[in-house]
């Protein structure tokens, strides 16, 4: 009999849960039930270092839904997954054991290279075979990315950078959102983090960019709106030139307007611009031509390197 299991990726902007079993015919995931909430557990924690009362609030209550949904679907396990927020938060400790405590889901905080493994073994499963071109594998979190270079079934390079969207907006904004008179202070401080990356995909040259999930799915959700994509699977070319036509767009649009764009998740509108010049600033320092997204990420990652 197949026994469902529940993978919640505690993010430090969104919790995510997969509910999935083993395919008893070929052994492959067979999801049962997926959903995310913006819960933002990271807002204040940057400037402050300690997760705010008001966030934690709002991360119960997305986990007791979570909860909820993994004991209808007869889940035989329930696992939380920590990444850059837990990992840096003063506070973290008691609320990992409040949330043990009150809602019996155990917790595991990962460090941010254990992440970039679980990111590729996601990543590796959603993309069509064969795929032997060296790929640079980008997933873009609210406090952290994760890079990962790989060739087939070899990883040659992996990283975990405090880069991530919620980071920088936290210290690059205008009134607390993005304003196109910050772009060049932006870009400097994206481009004194990424030198080892660049240095590796030096030596390494990679063909492929391949977004994980988050702020790419969103780029793929508007490029299907605009007809750029016909249909979603679980990985997906995007076209490159609607990608920096976009970014442009972007970068003199208010909150109110980014928000108002066709396919746009409302609560990555904030975040989204410092996730393109993020993007922007790895294609042209790499020279790579071709932009994928994949569906999958870290909870598939750990869904099949603990089966």
């Amino acid at each position: 009999m197949p026994q469902p299991r529940a993978i919640i990726d505690l993010g430090t902007n969104t919790f995510q849960l997969l509910i999935a079993e083993k395919d008893a015919s070929n052994g492959k995931m067979n999801v049962l039930y997926e959903d995310h909430r913006p819960v933002g557990l990271g807002k204040g924690a940057m400037e402050t270092g300690l997760l705010q009362l008001d966030a934690m609030a709002r991360a119960l209550e997305a986990l007791e839904r979570f909860h909820w949904h993994a004991q209808d679907k007869g889940c035989i396990s329930i696992q939380g997954i920590g990444t850059s927020i837990l990992r840096n938060a003063k506070n973290a400790g008691a609320f990992i054991e409040l949330v043990e405590k009150q809602l019996e889901i155990p917790m595991e905080v990962i460090s941010g290279i254990q992440e970039a493994d679980y990111i590729f073994q996601g990543i590796r499963h959603s993309l069509p075979e064969p795929w032997n071109e060296v790929s640079l594998v980008m997933d873009i979190g609210g406090g952290s990315v994760e890079f990962i270079l790989f060739q087939g079934q070899t990883i040659l390079f992996k990283t975990s950078l405090e880069l991530g969207g919620l980071k920088l907006q936290s210290l690059f904004n205008l009134e607390g959102e993005y304003h196109a008179s910050i772009a060049d202070e932006l870009d400097a401080y994206i481009q004194s983090g990424l030198t080892s990356l660049y240095a590796a995909c030096t030596e390494h040259h990679p063909v492929y960019l391949i977004g994980a999930a988050g702020a790419f799915e969103t780029l793929a959700d508007i490029q299907l709106a605009q007809g750029h994509l016909t249909q979603m699977d679980k990985a997906n070319p995007l076209d490159l030139p609607a990608f920096y036509d976009l970014m442009d767009q972007m970068s003199t649009m208010s909150i109110t307007e980014r928000q108002s764009i066709p396919g746009m998740k409302a609560f990555r509108a904030s975040m989204l611009p410092y996730a393109n010049h993020l993007i922007k600033q790895v294609l042209v320092q790499t020279s790579i031509k071709d932009l994928w997204m994949s569906m999958n990420s870290l909870k598939e990652g750990y869904w099949y390197s603990s089966q």
